[in-house]
């Protein structure tokens, strides 16, 4: 992808009388001069304007490490946005563009400067499980671009990465130092949910001056970038800053999306830095101790501990989010504007690439069917959750797990993703429009060549290669004709909603004159996004009210996730 993406940077070189046209005055777009790059779509050879590494907040180095974003400082002259140069560190990821200094944002934009249009605006926010992703890389703009929208997309702060582990039901990855917290204000946390929330308030005072209208913008992202779609509809500080959401596989309630331990995380950190930092320091001394090291020694110690994650904080001004995620959306209290969500077929297919090791794992699941449990049902009784663990097995298999790759992986598909945004998703529907999809056409585009009989075959993250385009650009010419089709109605369909907040707002041939229906509690309707679009009821029927019911029967609530 680096390959490429420089290639991109070198083609998107301009004569100076080409590149002076992208300027934007100063007086119009504080706090200083930003020059871009002209290019055209490789598909359809229509231009478009990108605007590459804008600074939106002050880089979060020094005393400003693990506070909330600042406002960037002005600059002088003209600034280049014309390549992108920040990445937020990832370790596993070595590469030249990682820096603390990474705060910048994206826009890409069919209509050139100095016009007047209002076009609808499509904010991405990467994936990557709260640990890896950038602004750049797999998020190309061109299929979207190509449908008069403007595209925004944003660095938010990261550091740690390491490999995917099963802990319990929950899969459960590095996090990152945007996400650490003392539990109070001294380092409350989420500072990378705070970092997006900051990027919305840059579009809504500068994105005008790109050719997009700030009272149209659609909050977006896959995975995590999913779970922080809905975590900024669940933030009181993102009211007013977006009008519609679209989650790909992700929400708040995804066992992932929640840090239950962050306090002895922090002091951690501190410990496995320097031996002698004890936890019987003030949060302050803490949060001093941290932000005097250099920043690559708190990226050595991702392997150590692999627990951040968004966490709920305590009452302060400026907090993000105060009480439990699950008890939010279930009683309304959001900013109530309509979703797309949805899922992929299934998850977790990933895992029939290694079926020895996929048995290895549900083996352990076998030895202690606890584990099968999530600790956010809240049972403190061990005969209570064992008998919770077998009624979750139930709902797979009448034999053993390691002897049922399909049962397991639907398991995993489950635990992981699905069950937490399909009640996610009803749970909103109460109060808003929600639509729900599910994506199952498996082709080449995807590039995912792992299947099992008796199981969906479109993995975590596949359909993103029907959004977006690479960077450099995504030839078409050697996919079959259906990978083509399914392309152009996923991104009509998210654009549609974008422009019209319906993604059927009309039949059209494309959309082979399907009118995709609200879920609902009454009727939980779905778009099936296959060869063919079929509308259909209740998604994973076969295990989701199996689950509802298994929570109801043996759950203690409060709950934060599911």
């Amino acid at each position: 992808m680096l390959k490429e993406e420089r290639f991109w940077i070198k083609k998107l070189s301009f004569p100076q009388s080409v590149k002076s046209r992208q300027m934007i005055p100063s007086s119009a777009c504080p706090p200083g001069q930003i020059r871009g790059v002209a290019t055209t779509t490789q598909r359809n050879g229509q231009p478009y304007y990108a605007y590459l590494g804008i600074p939106f907040a002050a880089p979060p180095v020094g005393n400003l490490r693990f506070q909330p974003p600042q406002p960037v400082a002005s600059w002088d002259g003209i600034l280049d946005t014309q390549q992108y140069n920040n990445m937020c560190y990832q370790v596993g990821n070595d590469n030249s563009l990682e820096t603390e200094d990474c705060l910048y944002i994206n826009v890409y934009t069919p209509e050139a400067p100095g016009t007047n249009a209002a076009l609808p605006v499509m904010f991405n926010i990467y994936g990557g499980g709260y640990v890896h992703g950038y602004a750049g890389g797999l998020y190309g703009p061109q299929f979207v671009v190509e449908q008069d929208v403007v595209v925004v997309s944003i660095n938010y702060r990261e550091i740690k990465h390491s490999s995917y582990v099963l802990k319990g039901n929950i899969g459960i990855r590095a996090r990152n130092i945007r996400f650490l917290s003392t539990g109070d204000t001294v380092i409350p946390g989420n500072m990378g949910l705070k970092d997006q929330q900051f990027g919305l308030k840059w579009v809504q005072e500068n994105i005008h001056l790109f050719g997009g209208d700030p009272t149209k913008v659609t909050i977006m992202g896959q995975s995590a970038g999913a779970a922080s779609v809905t975590f900024q509809i669940l933030s009181p500080g993102s009211s007013g800053l977006f009008r519609a959401g679209i989650a790909e596989s992700g929400s708040a309630l995804c066992g992932f999306a929640y840090q239950r331990n962050p306090v002895d995380t922090a002091y951690g950190v501190a410990a496995a830095i320097d031996p002698t930092f004890t936890n019987d320091k003030t949060s302050q001394e803490l949060l001093e101790f941290l932000q005097s090291v250099d920043a690559k020694a708190i990226d050595n110690t991702a392997d150590q501990y692999k627990t951040y994650a968004p966490v709920i904080e305590v009452e302060h001004d400026g907090a993000f989010i105060t009480e439990s995620m699950y008890e939010a959306v279930k009683n309304g209290r959001i900013n109530k504007v309509p979703l797309v969500i949805g899922i992929n077929s299934e998850e977790q297919i990933a895992h029939a690439a290694d079926l020895d090791n996929l048995k290895k794992t549900m083996r352990n699941y076998e030895k202690n069917v606890q584990l099968l449990v999530s600790d956010d049902m809240n049972i403190d009784d061990s005969d209570t959750r064992t008998a919770a663990g077998e009624a979750a097995k139930e709902i797979y298999t009448d034999g053993l797990f390691q002897d049922d790759p399909v049962a397991s992986i639907e398991f995993l598909s489950d635990s992981a993703y699905v069950r937490a945004i399909i009640r996610y998703a009803e749970w909103q529907s109460h109060y808003t429009d929600v639509y729900f999809y599910q994506f199952s056409y498996h082709g080449l585009l995807g590039g995912n060549d792992v299947s099992l009989d008796g199981l969906g075959k479109v993995a975590h993250a596949e359909d993103t290669k029907y959004l977006w385009s690479k960077v450099s650009g995504t030839d078409l010419s050697s996919y079959p004709a259906s990978d083509i089709t399914t392309l152009d109605r996923y991104v009509a369909l998210f654009t549609n909603f974008a422009k019209t907040l319906n993604p059927t707002p009309e039949t059209t041939d494309l959309l082979q004159n399907v009118i995709w229906p609200k879920a609902s509690s009454d009727q939980y309707y779905y778009l099936d996004i296959d060869e063919n679009l079929q509308i259909k009821e209740n998604p994973r029927e076969f295990s989701y009210r199996k689950w509802v019911e298994l929570y109801d029967t043996y759950a203690n609530e409060p709950l934060i996730s599911y």
